[in-house]
């Protein structure tokens, strides 16, 4: 039955690979497939997903009705799930890996508010609560129903801030069930916005980086390989993908001493490298 299975298995996989190829063969415009198709925006009851100038991570989701301010970031596993109440995120907030943002209806009827300048630590939850401005979430922190976190607080990973509790604003708090530690430290609120800055600028080059397709993916390895070996004392390349213009070229000649690539090599050429 096992050798069945796999003969079978076999000439699926076969039929599959040519119906592929001709589909390919058939294509007019050759469609080139993202080397990212699963982040997710999920739309949900007619609702769906905004973020705008956003950098939404693969593997990421979004669900309904989330609204998320420019400059935000949302990175790689996290899932917000606007089903049953709306989530909005405001500008330059950073939800790092794994977190999950939800919202409440059947034991309380929440929302769930995030301020600007935030930053979400990686696998922090936080669970129809309301978060002002400026504030930090260590890594694996819980907030939870109806809670509210106000600005400039910080919290240390791992805490837990229980339904209907209240974090108050320039306080540190650590701990389960939250507790107060004291006031931020006077150079907290700059190390914060180094820190958004910081997230801001790695967003941008984590975008850039996902939206390329495999033909660049295998053109930049080929680049990074020619780099690592080449002598940087030997001849270097325009890795840019744009034609190299010889800017020591003499009359249309080509530069003094070379014979590579100009009219002294390609003698058919002379009298047009200037049209």
């Amino acid at each position: 039955m096992s050798r069945i299975v796999e003969k079978a298995s076999s000439v699926a996989r076969t039929i599959g690979n040519a119906l592929d190829k001709a589909g390919a063969a058939m294509e007019v415009t050759r469609y080139s497939e993202r080397l990212v198709p699963s982040t997710r925006f999920v739309t949900y009851n007619g609702v769906s997903p905004t973020a705008p100038l956003t950098f939404i991570a693969p593997s990421s989701t979004l669900v309904g009705d989330v609204t998320i301010g420019k400059g935000s970031s949302v990175w790689y596993g996290s899932v917000i799930r606007g089903d049953v109440n709306p989530v909005k995120v405001g500008s330059n907030t950073h939800i790092l890996e794994n977190c999950v943002v939800h919202v409440a209806k059947i034991q309380g009827d929440f929302p769930s508010n995030i301020g600007s300048n935030v930053v979400i630590g990686a696998g922090s939850i936080i669970h129809a609560a309301t978060l002002g401005s400026n504030i930090t979430i260590g890594s694996r922190c819980q907030v939870l129903d109806g809670a509210v976190v106000e600005d400039g607080a910080v919290l240390l990973p791992g805490t837990v801030a229980g339904p209907g509790s209240i974090c108050k604003s320039g306080t540190v708090y650590s701990g389960v069930p939250a507790a107060e530690v004291g006031p931020v430290g006077p150079s907290h609120p700059s190390s914060h916005a180094a820190s958004c800055n910081h997230y801001s600028g790695m967003a941008g080059l984590h975008s850039s980086e996902c939206g390329k397709d495999a033909p660049t993916v295998a053109r930049d390895e080929v680049v990074r390989v020619d780099k690592l070996h080449r002598d940087p004392k030997y001849f270097q390349p325009d890795y840019s993908g744009e034609p190299i213009k010889d800017t020591d070229d003499v009359l249309g000649m080509g530069t003094p001493g070379r014979i590579f690539n100009n009219s002294l090599r390609s003698p058919e050429l002379r009298g047009k490298e200037k049209e």
